[in-house]
């Protein structure tokens, strides 16, 4: 039993995360992940990849120092395998002062109406924080995701997918599409002096929830 994390003292903000049991899949009957003792993630079929396929371990939700990060697989006569990694991570990159904050949006029917998945978001008033942890949504219903954004220039953000933590599951958890949201370039837009965000995709997201959502003008509610 072996990680892609075997042999790190140390980890980057985002890294893969894939669990490599030492028997055949077929055999496997689960695969879970740990972060310090606690159960972040399970994994079903191969590959056996935290977060989901095409996902990554985001650390920016753990505080600067040693953590460990541990994968168990569990075989189907019930017997386990266990390997741990002991590695420190830094204190996430804080994102562009003219983003940090509290942004307020009304979601519409229209924009719900770009929606792609099978369950489009809820229109109403929307919230979303921009912090060194990620951007954070905060739907009418009381629901909230995290995720993972890349600050590519001053107009330009490329939009990641959700960051998954403990434990799980996890309600605060999740992304705005089916799967594994994609990464898309997004174009951002700060005015009336810093009071407003405007996002938009850099062309056809296929992520179409995620259009619902963010594409459009937000208002600072708080730095």
């Amino acid at each position: 039993m072996t990680s892609t994390l075997a042999g790190r003292s140390s980890l980057p903000p985002r890294v893969p995360w894939e669990a490599m049991p030492s028997v055949p899949s077929a055999q496997v009957s689960e695969v879970d992940f740990l972060i310090d003792g606690r159960l972040g993630w399970v994994e079903h079929k191969p590959p056996y990849v935290y977060g989901n396929d095409g996902n990554w371990l985001v650390t920016s939700f753990l505080m600067p120092g040693k953590h460990t990060f541990t994968v168990r697989a569990i075989s189907t006569s019930g017997q386990s395998a266990v390997t741990t990694v002991t590695a420190t991570v830094a204190a996430p990159p804080a994102p562009p002062a003219v983003l940090a904050g509290a942004w307020a949006r009304r979601v519409t029917a229209d924009d719900v109406r770009k929606a792609t998945s099978g369950s489009p978001p809820p229109p109403g008033d929307w919230r979303l924080t921009i912090a060194p942890v990620g951007w954070a949504t905060f739907d009418p219903q009381g629901g909230q995701a995290l995720f993972d954004v890349g600050y590519q220039s001053s107009t330009t953000v490329e939009m990641r997918p959700e960051i998954e933590q403990p434990p799980y599951p996890n309600s605060s958890n999740g992304g705005f599409c089916t799967g594994t949201d994609p990464i898309f370039n997004w174009t951002v837009v700060i005015g009336s002096g810093g009071k407003t965000l405007t996002l938009h995709p850099a062309a056809h997201d296929p992520c179409g929830d995620r259009a619902a959502i963010l594409e459009g003008t937000w208002t600072l509610a708080s730095r």
